[in-house]
């Protein structure tokens, strides 16, 4: 005990679980706890050409990026495309009828906003908020000014027009591409992190199984690509069955969603096949790095991470591809750049397949017919075995020196 208290394996304790806690902070809970949304794309349709789209557009709001867009059909286009959170339309007439509010008024002012919850509905909640907050603040400033205008005429209000008076301009929240529950709201996530690790574990068995005594390089990767090709097409079967069965989910499995599925499926194990054949177990930590770092990233809006995660991790984190992939199929009907993600997955697929032929020329000049694990403890045993020597040779040459009495 006091030979290992002695030796660099205690201090190692104490460094590994500093870096756990680095690693867990920066990885997995970093990305959450310093969120805050902000310049979150929303567009404005003025059909009216009034002062209201200015006043509104005009607020001092961090968390909202506004657009103009110039027709109804582009501004749902944009959020087909995933390329705004909202829309807010201000109807023609607008002016007019704020202009007219009086003793007689009978209608309020009425803006849509289309709200696309399929884009993050977490994302959507704030901004549906802040844009209602908005607008009811407005409305509020001019029923103040109207109704103290009207008393100094004291004019006699109808009952009809009070409810007018007093809330002129309303917001109708339109749900654009909303999940049916919340369970169907994290079907794209459950989807991927399923495939992520139903692919890890396929990768692990088949990669340390191909260690055998008749093994070959080209046999090796041979095998590799037979495992894959079986893999895309059980696992989306296997995991859509599990979460329509297990998970109380409703997923349809149409022949698009099947194919992001399989396409995913075969990025995955390819990416990690790679990996742990030019590495081996040192290229483990990779593999948990982009656990981590994905399934956090993914779960909170683009526009609420800091500039570091959201410029150096998730614009290039392999799962983010797929990820929007299956959201466009999922919620979007096959839009939501859902083409353009699978083109984008696809290509590095393509790249990891590269990457784990060229595999070949690492596992060439490596001993197949060893398995790792069985490697590593033999090689851990042979540490011990150093240590205990070492100090079975410090007991020799170091320890007590009585005279050997005559």
């Amino acid at each position: 005990m006091r030979g290992f208290l002695r030796s660099r394996k205690a201090i190692g304790v104490f460094i590994a679980v500093i870096a756990v806690h680095i690693l867990l902070g920066v990885a997995t809970f970093g990305p959450s706890t310093s969120a805050d949304l902000s310049e979150v794309p929303v567009a404005v349709l003025d059909d009216d050409g009034g002062a209201l789209a200015g006043e509104l557009t005009g607020a001092d709001l961090d968390v909202v990026d506004w657009e103009t867009v110039a027709t109804h059909d582009a501004m749902i286009e944009a959020l087909d495309d995933k390329e705004i959170a909202a829309g807010l339309v201000i109807p023609a007439g607008t002016s007019d009828t704020l202009a007219a509010l009086g003793p007689e008024a009978t209608e309020p002012v009425v803006l849509e906003l289309y709200v696309n919850h399929g884009r993050n509905p977490e994302a959507a909640q704030t901004i549906e908020a802040t844009i209602t907050g908005l607008t009811e603040g407005a409305a509020a400033e001019l029923s103040g000014q109207t109704l103290a205008a009207l008393g100094e005429t004291d004019a006699a209000v109808t009952p009809g027009s009070v409810p007018v008076l007093a809330d002129p301009i309303r917001v109708e929240a339109i749900s654009v591409n909303a999940p049916a529950d919340a369970a169907d709201a994290q079907t794209p996530l459950v989807l991927v992190a399923m495939l992520w690790i139903g692919s890890l574990i396929a990768t692990l068995v088949s990669w340390l199984g191909l260690h055998r005594k008749d093994a070959t390089p080209m046999g090796f990767l041979g095998a590799q690509l037979i495992v894959v090709a079986a893999l895309a097409v059980v696992q989306p079967l296997s995991i859509v069955a599990v979460g329509n069965w297990l998970l109380g989910m409703d997923i349809t499995l149409t022949g698009t969603l099947f194919g992001a599925l399989a396409l995913t499926t075969a990025l995955f194990f390819l990416i990690q096949s790679a990996v742990l054949n030019w590495l081996g177990f040192g290229g483990w930590p990779i593999l948990v790095l982009l656990w981590l770092f994905s399934f956090t990233l993914l779960s909170v809006p683009a526009e609420a991470l800091a500039t570091g995660y959201r410029v150096l991790i998730h614009s290039w984190l392999p799962s983010r591809f797929p990820y929007e992939a299956i959201q466009g199929i999922v919620h979007f009907d096959g839009a939501g750049q859902a083409g353009l993600m699978l083109a984008i997955s696809a290509a590095i697929a393509i790249g990891a397949l590269a990457l784990l032929l060229a595999s070949y020329y690492r596992l060439r000049n490596r001993d197949l017919s060893v398995n790792p694990i069985a490697e590593r403890v033999a090689k851990a045993g042979n540490d011990d075995d150093a240590v205990d020597t070492s100090e079975a040779s410090d007991l020799t040459d170091g320890g007590d020196r009585r005279p050997t009495p005559a």
